[in-house]
C-alpha cells in the first residue's frame, strides 16, 4: 500500500462525494444554467459573507483571474516571494496581466506593514505615470512556509495599509479553512477585509477539482469575463460543483483530523536529531535533510520506492501532508519508513567519511 503524503491535492473522492457527483443536476454553465454550480456559488457567497461567488477549475486560475480583474497592465502587486502566485505560477501574471511584482522576502512569509512601506518607498510614486501599487496579496495558510497561519491582527493591519494606499486586498485563501479550524477563529473574520478571495475545494476538502472565488458583484463579474478569456468556462460543470458543495457540507470540520495527523507525524519524527522536523500547526510537516548529503529529490525517490509519497519542498527540506485518505495507522507506518530512510542515509554518509 502506498501512503501518499505529497499533498492534499492527491485525494480520492469519498463514497458520499461520488454519489453526489453521480446524482448532480446539470445544465449548460456557459449559459448560466447549471443548477449545481448555482447552488455551490450561492452557498459559498453566504458562507464567506460576500455578495457573490464564482466557481473555477482551480486555485491557479482563481489567482490569475483575481489579478486580471483587479489590475491594469503596468500596475504593481505587493506580495511575499514565497507565495504561490509568485513561486508556483510560472510568471503567468506578467504574461496574462502585464503586471509587476514587488516582492517582500520575509523569512517566514508573514510580512508586516513596515515591509510594505519599504516596498512602496522603493520606487517613484509621484503620479499615475509610474508603477501604481494596485493589489496587496496575503496567502493564508502559507503553503511554502509549512502551512503557517497568517495571524488575524497582522492580516488586518496589512489590509488597512493596502486600502490606505488605494490598493485592493486579495486573499489567496487556498487553505483558509485550515487556518480557521486550527485557530478557532471564524473564517469570516479572516475574509471580511478582502476585496476578493479564493479557496480551493480540491486542497484538503477532498474534491477532485475546483476552487471558489468570492467578492463584490462588480469584481466577480470582471473575473467571470476573464474566466471566459482564459478558457475556464465549462458547460455541464455541475458534477464538479456537486463535489465541491458536498465537501463544503461534510469535510470542513474534519480538517482538524489532518492537523492531528500532522502533529502526530511531527511527534514521531521528533527524535531524529540529524533531520529536524518542523510543524506550524495545520496540515504540513517539513523535514530538514541537509545533514544527509543528498538532495530532497533523491530522498523522495527512495521513500517512494519504500511506499511513502513526499514532496521535495526546497533545496534542503521534504514536505509531508496528511489528508482525507490518510489514517492514523498510515502516519505511524510512514514515520517508521522515513526514520529508517534517515538512518540508512546517515550510515552511508558516515561510511563515506
Amino acid at each position: 500500500m502506498f501512503i501518499d503524503l505529497r499533498s492534499d491535492t492527491v485525494t480520492k473522492p469519498t463514497e458520499g462525494m461520488r454519489k453526489a457527483i453521480y446524482q448532480a443536476e446539470v445544465g449548460d454553465e456557459c449559459f448560466g444554467e447549471d443548477p449545481s454550480v448555482r447552488a455551490l456559488e450561492e452557498f459559498c457567497a453566504d458562507y464567506f459573507q460576500k455578495e457573490v461567488a464564482l466557481f473555477t477549475t482551480g486555485g491557479t486560475l482563481s489567482n490569475q483571474l483575481a489579478i486580471k480583474a483587479l489590475t491594469n497592465p503596468g500596475d504593481e502587486i505587493f506580495l511575499d516571494a514565497s507565495y504561490h502566485i509568485n513561486f508556483y505560477e510560472s510568471a503567468s501574471s506578467s504574461a496574462f496581466s502585464g503586471v509587476n511584482f514587488s516582492l517582500s522576502c520575509h523569512e517566514n512569509g508573514l510580512f508586516e506593514v513596515s515591509d510594505l512601506e519599504k516596498l512602496y518607498a522603493s520606487k517613484c510614486r509621484w503620479s499615475q505615470n509610474y508603477a501604481v501599487p494596485r493589489v496587496v496579496v496575503i496567502e493564508n495558510t502559507l503553503g511554502c512556509k509549512g502551512g503557517a497561519i497568517f495571524p488575524l491582527p497582522q492580516m488586518n493591519d496589512v489590509f488597512t495599509y493596502a486600502k490606505g494606499i488605494g490598493a485592493y486586498c486579495y486573499l489567496d485563501g487556498a487553505r483558509i479553512l485550515h487556518a480557521s479550524i486550527a485557530s478557532g477563529i471564524d473564517v469570516t473574520s479572516y475574509t471580511e477585509n478582502a476585496d476578493l478571495l479564493s479557496m480551493c475545494l480540491s486542497k484538503g476538502l477532498g474534491a477532485p477539482i475546483g476552487s471558489i472565488m468570492v467578492g463584490s458583484r462588480e469584481l466577480i463579474e470582471r473575473a467571470k469575463k476573464y474566466r471566459k478569456w482564459f478558457g475556464g468556462d465549462l458547460h455541464q460543470a455541475g458534477m464538479m460543483a456537486a463535489a465541491g458543495l458536498y465537501a463544503m457540507h461534510n469535510h470542513i470540520e474534519r480538517l482538524a483530523e489532518d492537523h492531528e495527523h500532522a502533529a502526530l507525524l511531527h511527534q514521531l519524527l521528533g527524535d531524529i536529531d540529524e533531520t529536524p522536523a518542523h510543524y506550524k500547526g495545520t496540515n504540513m510537516v517539513t523535514l530538514d535533510i541537509s545533514s544527509l548529503g543528498i538532495s530532497p529529490v533523491q530522498f523522495g525517490s527512495y521513500l517512494s520506492q519504500k511506499g511513502v509519497g513526499s514532496l521535495p519542498y526546497n533545496a534542503t527540506e521534504m514536505r509531508f501532508m496528511p489528508h482525507i485518505n490518510i489514517t492514523r495507522a498510515d502516519i505511524h507506518k510512514a514515520a517508521g519508513i522515513i526514520k529508517e530512510a534517515v538512518r540508512e542515509f546517515s550510515l552511508t554518509r558516515e561510511a563515506v567519511k
